[in-house]
């Protein structure tokens, strides 16, 4: 193997996502000379796409707050969740240094952040699990100081209609504005800030934009260069050990070597539609993932002919999904609790309890899919009152554009039956199912699915609905239907990687020099979604924790 390198570097990381911004910033400020190579042309990755939120259990904001959390309560969480499925190392390691990394990246001055104010985790009754506090969410960040390099942040996904920008605790305020008129006074910092960047071009960003800007100007301020349009192609070893990578850049192939390691985050491979058919089988599509289009799996096959392990890549961060017709994919996340709606399967019937963390919902439209209950695609069905009151699928309260309507994206009837037959939907059932659901609506009481039990729903439900916060009959015509997808933010699996973020063999050994986070590594949540951020949340702290490894400042595994 010839021993000539174009350039060298200490640590390079590939893939400019919220992982490999925290790794390289992490890097760079412990001494380390850093490169970030990135395969698109947009830095940002699908975290750029998201809500931009991190599940970091024990975090400082909590202690601050008065919110009591302790590694131990968050390990008995996961653990109580997880089973068996991931490492006690493994879940330990995060446990202990997300709040470091957190801390560390803020005292540095390269994120500021707050808590998403008052969101549960997931399975918040669960041994362990907590109402609020774990999960935080970036400042808003004023975009036009990034300068030039703004122009090539990946486009966020709009979070909220209307080119409304706001962290994700004042567009939940704003959800509810038509029964909670207090809301609007508690986040009437959206309105200049939105009619700025609309006449005055300020550029403000939030959610995963903003969570990605700030990560970007930590980079120009540690001056570590970020080359686009770099895909890698192979990853160099020597004698087991990784020396380095080859990329091209323009084109041209160049030889990287890598004196301390490389840190694969380079996102999963939603995109890459004979992976999904080989680990989630004959029937799998690419048609509704929000990950960002890059997102390929080249890194984990890389990872693969380097020797690595892989594991969990039959999952996904699975999440229901609107396809409007000619517009990207619409995550449908708090809409689903709010009060006056119901998902059915074709037989008219509901199969799960609409408000669930959305990862759980998609599982049972695919279990009940799979039993042969129609469910792929199912429909969230819906009336007047609901749609006069809230948010919807991009669309304001009361305001449904003619276009969905012509194009099929929303269907309107006016009686159950009618719509019944517009959407192919059994109307025998339909009209049994909202029947019996209208009556425990009344009652405050889900008979069947426990709607509105858990604090989980509860948060996105309406609070001047009772006596449960998501139950409403669906009474008042007209009524309303939308197909709902079985979506996902990303794949779950990728390279295995130990408490140290070192890839490892199947065999246990470790590819010395390797690293990985984010959706190309294993989740350390094995196939639980603990919380609002829990995605985020891992990648960035096990991005933090292969740079700090690398750069000798954690203990070091033993090599293979």
């Amino acid at each position: 193997m010839p021993n000539t390198w174009d350039h060298e570097y200490d640590l390079i990381v590939v893939g400019a996502g919220a992982a490999g911004m925290a790794s390289a910033l992490t890097a760079s400020t412990e001494g380390l000379e850093v490169l970030v190579v990135e395969k698109t042309d947009r830095y940002g990755g699908t975290t750029a796409l998201s809500g931009g939120v991190l599940w970091i259990p024990g975090n400082s904001l909590m202690t601050q707050a008065g919110l009591a959390d302790s590694a131990e309560q968050a390990l008995t969480y996961l653990q109580h969740n997880i089973g068996n499925r991931v490492g006690e190392a493994k879940l330990a390691a995060f446990v202990d240094q997300a709040p470091r990394m957190l801390d560390y990246l803020c005292e540095h001055g390269y994120l500021e952040v707050e808590l998403f104010e008052g969101f549960p985790d997931y399975r918040p009754e669960t041994p362990g699990g907590v109402d609020g506090g774990r999960s935080v969410e970036p400042k808003v960040f004023p975009g036009r100081k990034l300068g030039e390099v703004l122009a090539e942040l990946r486009a966020p996904r709009a979070i909220a209609p209307g080119g409304i920008v706001g962290t994700m605790t004042e567009l939940r305020r704003l959800a509810a504005i038509r029964t909670d008129p207090l809301g609007l006074l508690k986040a009437w910092r959206v309105f200049p800030r939105s009619l700025w960047n609309r006449v005055g071009n300020a550029s403000y960003l939030a959610n995963g934009g903003g969570l990605i800007a700030w990560l970007r100007h930590g980079l120009d301020k540690q001056g570590v260069p970020l080359w686009l349009d770099t895909p890698l192609v192979e990853l160099i070893t020597q004698d087991g050990s990784l020396i380095g990578i080859r990329v091209e850049k323009a084109s041209v192939a160049k030889r990287l070597r890598a004196r301390k390691g490389v840190v694969i985050t380079a996102g999963g491979f939603e995109h890459n539609l004979q992976m999904r058919e080989r680990f989630f089988g004959a029937e799998a599509t690419a048609d509704y993932t929000s990950g960002a289009p890059g997102n390929t799996g080249d890194a984990i096959q890389a990872g693969l002919r380097a020797g690595a392990a892989v594991d969990l890549m039959d999952d996904a961060w699975w999440a229901p999904t609107f396809m409007p017709p000619g517009e990207g994919p619409q995550i449908v996340i708090f809409e689903r609790a709010k009060p006056g709606n119901i998902i059915v399967n074709a037989a008219g019937q509901r199969f799960a309890n609409e408000a669930e963390p959305y990862n759980e919902l998609v599982k049972h439209m695919q279990e009940a899919d799979r039993s042969g209950s129609r469910a792929i695609p199912a429909h969230l069905v819906f009336d007047a009152t609901y749609r006069s009151n809230y948010p919807l699928g991009g669309m304001l309260p009361g305001i449904t554009p003619q276009r969905y309507l012509d194009n099929g994206f929303v269907v309107r009837a006016d009686t159950l039956e009618a719509l019944a037959a517009e959407i192919g939907v059994d109307p025998v059932g339909l009209a049994a199912t909202v029947e019996r659901f209208n009556r425990m609506a009344r009652d405050g009481v889900d008979e069947d699915f426990h709607r509105g039990e858990s604090a989980f729903d509860r948060f996105s439900g309406d609070p001047a609905v009772g006596p449960n916060s998501c139950l409403a009959p669906l009474d008042r015509p007209p009524f309303y239907a939308m197909k709902l997808y079985p979506g996902d933010l990303g794949t779950k699996g990728g390279l295995l990687t130990n408490e140290y973020a070192q890839v490892v063999r199947d065999d246990g050994t470790i590819v010395s020099g390797l690293y990985a986070a984010g959706n190309s590594s294993a989740s350390v949540m094995g196939n639980f979604y603990p919380g609002a951020g829990g995605t985020i949340g891992p990648a960035m702290t096990f991005g933090y924790i292969a740079a700090m490894h690398a750069a000798g400042r954690l203990p070091a595994a033993s090599r293979g």
